[in-house]
């Protein structure tokens, strides 16, 4: 028997990119090849994602799409994983015959042993056994699956800190789909940056729920600051960047970590609003004040911060005077980052039977008005950067014309796949991972454009 081939779609955050990422190395393990062609696949999986109604339309049509693989191309079976199993596993087991096999997001390492009889005998399960899904409370990790990769590191890689989240905001849905907080030993985080770094990767891009809860359930207690100094201390990482770090979660201790050189300058700290009627609503620990006075102190204390955030809008009872506050805010503390997404009713949150909820125009104005300040405020603060030499971390080159070499990279004020990049033009052979001094020419929104420059600044 040939080997199984088999081919992943990833949807959704990064979370799931480190959960796929597991996956490929489990199935290959096992001896299951990958292909990138998934009419070429015998098996399909859709890692799927189920935060918001966008996120569950997206993950629906490309199971869809990837079901006509069965009579197309060589696909035996489908398989969907993650958060939308998790959480809508029965329903969509009614609705998508076509589907032989649904995961939750704490089951999928029984992905093998479920495969193991489907070559010989009927592909797919038959009612209740499509369904493998489990309480989401085991943490799936394994450094072995995690390296069992093909090919090099990417210069900049993902790496999971903790699982679940104990953050019981009104809005979310993620306690419920990917259980409590558990944070994985810091030992197995600081083995697996080693060897991916070994391999090629540069910079670590620390991710979980929330980053800044990490370690306190621990037995004895962690913390983030302290994973900072292991992973400072590893040779050859050049960046250490932290995501989704509630503000609650900063500290003495997490600044004085951060002031090491390998730890970028940058925090993503997802406020998601600053009236504190709206706050309470969310369910969120921290008021208004509260938060203004840790932006304000975290510019007073790391000097070059950037700070990204997230903020939502139209929450019920947001009222046109508590969407102001928020505009007001925005304009007031220039934050070098920003996402924003319209409150979207997630069935069986607490938010969702709020009374004053905002009409869909409504939101979709608000939206509006809050992405066109904030472009303002980043043309502003982008402009400023113009005729300044940073250092960029090199992504990719990006084509050679005429024997001049064209790069993309970021500054340290940038994030991969969420924030800016920075386009210049160099000497070939600039390797991904380093450093290259940059003058900035250009500004056009979220992409800088520039020079390199060499030792002697010219």
């Amino acid at each position: 028997m040939s080997r199984p081939i088999f081919y992943l779609l990833t949807l959704g955050c990064p979370k799931n990119q480190v959960d796929s990422r597991q996956i490929k190395g489990m199935l290959t393990e096992k001896g299951y090849a990958l292909t990138e062609a998934p009419q070429a696949a015998d098996i399909i999986l859709v890692n799927t994602c189920g935060f918001v109604d966008e996120a569950k339309e997206e993950s629906i049509n490309a199971i869809l799409r990837l079901a006509r693989y069965k009579e197309l191309g060589s696909c035996r079976l489908l398989v969907v994983l993650g958060c939308l199993a998790q959480r809508y596993g029965k329903e969509l087991a009614a609705a998508l015959p076509e589907v032989d096999f649904f995961f939750g997001v704490s089951d999928w390492a029984r992905l093998t042993e479920t495969l193991a009889g489907q070559w010989e005998g009927p592909a797919g399960g038959a009612g209740d056994r499509r369904l493998i899904i489990g309480r989401p409370e085991r943490y799936l990790f394994s450094n072995q699956w995690a390296l069992n990769q093909t090919g090099v590191e990417e210069p900049a890689g993902y790496v999971k800190i903790a699982e679940g989240c104990d953050n019981h905001c009104t809005f979310c849905v993620i306690p419920r789909i990917r259980g409590s907080y558990r944070s994985r030993p810091p030992e197995d985080i600081l083995a697996e940056v080693a060897e991916r770094v070994r391999r090629g990767m540069r910079e670590a891009v620390l991710i979980a729920q929330d980053t800044g809860a990490y370690g306190r359930d621990s037995r004895p207690a962690g913390s983030l600051a302290g994973l900072l100094r292991l992973l400072s201390d590893v040779d050859g990482l050049t960046r250490i960047r932290i995501m989704y770090c509630y503000p609650e979660g900063v500290n003495d201790e997490l600044l004085a970590a951060m002031r090491h050189p390998k730890v970028c300058p940058y925090l993503d700290l997802p406020l998601q609003h600053v009236d504190d009627g709206v706050l309470r609503r969310m369910g969120r620990p921290l008021d208004g004040g509260r938060s203004r006075q840790i932006l304000t102190g975290l510019r007073q204390r790391v000097p070059g911060l950037a700070i990204r955030s997230t903020f939502m809008v139209g929450f019920p009872g947001e009222t046109p005077a508590a969407f102001q506050s928020l505009l007001d805010f925005l304009a007031e503390y220039q934050l070098e980052r920003v996402g924003f997404f319209a409150f979207s009713p997630q069935p069986g949150t607490a938010a969702a039977k709020l009374p004053g909820q905002v009409a869909a125009a409504e939101k979709e104005r608000r939206l509006a008005l809050a992405q066109s300040l904030q472009s303002e405020i980043l043309a502003r603060l982008e402009g400023r950067r113009v005729g300044q030499t940073l250092d960029v971390f090199i992504d990719r080159a990006l084509r050679e014309e005429k024997g001049v070499w064209h790069y993309e990279g970021r500054t340290c004020r940038d994030a991969p796949e969420v924030d800016g990049a920075v386009n210049f033009r160099g000497p070939a052979s600039l390797p991904a991972g380093s450093i290259a001094s940059v003058r900035i020419t250009h500004s056009q929104d979220y992409l800088l454009l520039g020079e390199m420059v060499d030792e002697s600044g010219q």
